[in-house]
């Protein structure tokens, strides 16, 4: 479905009430999630037959219906994806929402014609990102909500690829895709559809308390014209962990604004205040403005607030005209074709023939009487075309009986007209990677000070941070340049002028980049690669760093030429905000570290453009299960420097290769737990 002349408007539905709601309210399409493998795991989600039922729904009623299958997944989960993925191909869903890019890759082969749309969560941050995933087979790319109207805009220019936004709802403190905090502090991932929501619990930044990492919801109702003007091709309402009455709520309002531009009444904005407040709303990053005013300081004591004085006015009308054919000969029984808006067509003949009227003959007219009974379906009558012998009569129930067939065989016509044939067979190749026979040594640092604790000798690989290489010019073939989570608009432009022609890429937009320049290229964590698949497009990586959350045991599974590397000290990054934090907050001299409820300190560092990086209070330490790594089949490990003084660097770098233990409170990450 499309519609030139201003955007898709895209509901959430978490269940089945939800999905009504947002079909009745004016949606273009419905987004929801399966029992596996989405987003939001504790929502009610839908079963297989929910979502065949749900497809069909929304087909009849002429919305589209996409399913998120939004999470990373491990090897050993492939198989299942690959058996879900064929069953929405199938039923006619269409579209899938897909954060892992090796996801992406089976989907292609197993769906060709459904199509893919990239998720939030897979961090699109400029045009970059989204034309390497329009190169990988994606119709749509939902952009980080972090964007200004004028970064869209670029996207939308420079990347020819539909963008979607979210316009309403809440939002993230963190970039979507990039938050490790519920994970790594609670064993529960967000990348996996299962955050615990830190972000909505008190924090202390120096002398300020409060929920500092709370933002208000997002709402966009009053940028409306200024979205259709950068061509935005749909606008997503977030919420499916939200109910019936929300959804209704919103989507019917923002349709009404959509269908017919006007300013927003005073009755509209508290109907949307009132079904859900978090401390009020905000434009997110829409504007460009970011600081305290987005932020919800105080918890409310009921933010889901459903007091919107009855059943919301704003539904529409989601039925289909039809026209009836008939033909109703003396001897024979009546034919009814019903014929719909679109060109479907269905035809039933009655078991009863027409008979001389005694009485009452049939006409026009009371034939189309009864053929407009249509009742609760989905269809309204148009017209009735009829061909009656003169003098002839047919019993109401008659009429009435083929009416129904006719109606029924229309509905089945028309939803499986979105069926699809058997999906491709995909082959799924397991591997496991032999143990390495050495361990190499990489050094991140973060400031200039720790630069001075090493020698060029003390480690195979230096990762350098971009802003210091700028400043140090002077490199060696061990020196790796550290982009920036987010890439600043002057990137290749610093590149090119640089000595060096290593770097490690932290967002997938830097890909391309870095191939055309002839960098070699060292993928980082932040990519999210999380099993062969989206191991195996990276061929021509010199490295690879999965994600920070597999244990050894499934990445020694994941298959490829490619070596792999892991961050096996330091603390490992938590969060990334484009709003600072710190400044938000205390001032940017108020402090260095988030404090949570349990004294728990995570140092805050701050990033280009003002943004936050959130790091654990604890350093992970495998100095005494190096062992356990080589016999993953990993080729290298990494100590990433953070807060550490330079002799502190120093001297857990002579422990690591010492193998010797570190008298710290530390963690093992994800090594052995997993998520």
């Amino acid at each position: 479905m499309t519609r030139p002349d201003k955007p898709l408007l895209l509901a959430p539905a978490g269940s089945k009430e939800a999905l009504i709601a947002a079909v009745e309210g004016g949606a273009d399409a419905v987004y929801i999630g399966g029992g596996s493998f989405s987003a939001r795991a504790f929502a009610k989600n839908f079963s297989d037959e929910d979502i065949a039922w749900a497809v069909d729904y929304c087909h009849l009623r002429q919305a589209l219906l996409y399913v998120a299958v939004n999470t990373l997944v491990t090897d050993r989960e492939l198989g299942e994806v690959a058996r879900f993925i064929a069953f929405l191909y199938q039923i006619g869903a269409d579209a899938l929402i897909i954060q892992d890019i090796g996801v992406a890759l089976m989907a292609r082969e197993i769906a060709p014609e459904l199509s893919l749309h990239i998720s939030t969560q897979a961090t699109v941050t400029d045009a970059g990102g989204a034309l390497f995933f329009k190169r990988l087979g994606f119709s749509c790319a939902i952009v980080s909500r972090e964007l200004s109207k004028g970064q869209i805009a670029d996207i939308v220019r420079a990347a020819g690829i539909p963008v979607e936004i979210f316009v309403h709802g809440a939002i993230c403190v963190c970039y979507s895709g990039q938050c490790l905090m519920s994970s790594h502090i609670g064993g529960r991932s967000g990348n996996r559809g299962k955050c615990a929501q830190p972000c909505r619990l008190p924090y202390k930044i120096g002398d300020q308390e409060g929920f500092l990492l709370s933002p208000k919801d997002m709402n966009l109702i009053k940028r409306l014209d200024e979205i259709k003007e950068i061509g935005v091709s749909a606008l997503k309402i977030e919420g499916r962990m939200k109910g019936a009455e929300y959804v209704a709520e919103t989507v019917g309002i923002y349709r009404k604004y959509l269908d017919t531009p006007q300013a927003v009444t005073q009755e509209d904005a508290q109907r949307l205040e009132r079904i859900f407040y978090r401390g009020g709303f905000t434009d997110a990053y829409f504007t460009g403005q970011k600081g305290a005013d987005m932020l919800c300081r105080s918890k409310p004591d009921n933010p889901y607030q459903m007091q919107v004085g009855g059943a919301s006015p704003y539904k529409s009308e989601r039925k289909r005209r039809i026209a009836f054919r008939c033909i109703a000969r003396l001897g024979k029984p009546l034919v009814i074709t019903a014929i719909d808006n679109l060109g479907h067509t269905a035809q039933a003949t009655g078991s009863v023939s027409c008979e001389k009227a005694v009485n009452t003959p049939l006409t026009c007219e009371r034939l189309r009487q009864q053929l407009s009974k249509l009742g609760d379906t989905v269809f309204m009558l148009s017209e009735v075309q009829a061909d009656i012998d003169a003098g002839i009569s047919l019993p109401v129930s008659e009429i009435n009986a083929v009416r129904r067939q006719a109606v029924m065989l229309l509905a089945m016509q028309i939803t499986d007209s979105y069926k699809r044939r058997q999906a491709n067979a995909f082959t799924l190749t397991k591997t496991v990677r032999p143990p390495s026979d050495a361990l190499k040594f990489a050094v991140q640092i973060t400031n200039e000070d720790q630069l001075g604790a090493f020698s060029d000798d003390d480690y195979d690989c230096l990762y350098l941070p971009l802003d210091i290489a700028v400043k140090q010019n002077t490199f060696t073939d061990k020196t790796v340049v550290v982009l920036p989570r987010v890439s600043p608009p002057s990137l290749e432009e610093t590149l090119v002028g640089l000595g060096i022609r290593k770097a490690l890429m932290t967002n997938i937009g830097q890909y391309l980049t870095l191939q055309k320049l002839g960098f070699e290229i060292y993928i980082d964590h932040s990519i999210n690669v999380f099993n062969s698949l989206s191991a195996g497009h990276f061929t021509d990586a010199k490295l690879l760093t999965p994600s920070t959350e597999l244990m050894l045991s499934q990445i020694r599974c994941i298959g490829g030429s490619v070596p792999i590397e892991v961050i096996a000290y330091g603390r490992l990054p938590l969060m990334l905000t484009e709003n600072c934090l710190i400044k938000s907050s205390a001032g940017c001299k108020g402090g260095d570290a988030l404090t949570d409820r349990t004294g728990a300190r995570f140092p805050v560092l701050c990033r280009e453009g003002c943004r936050n990086e959130i790091f654990n209070s604890k350093p992970l330490v495998m100095s005494d299960k190096l062992g356990d790594i080589k016999s993953s089949g990993i080729s290298s490990v990494r100590l990433y420097f953070t807060v550490e003084s330079p002799s502190e660097c120093a001297e857990i770098l002579r422990r690591y290769k010492n193998r010797q233990a570190i008298d710290t409170e530390f963690t093992r990450g994800k090594f052995y737990k997993g998520v």
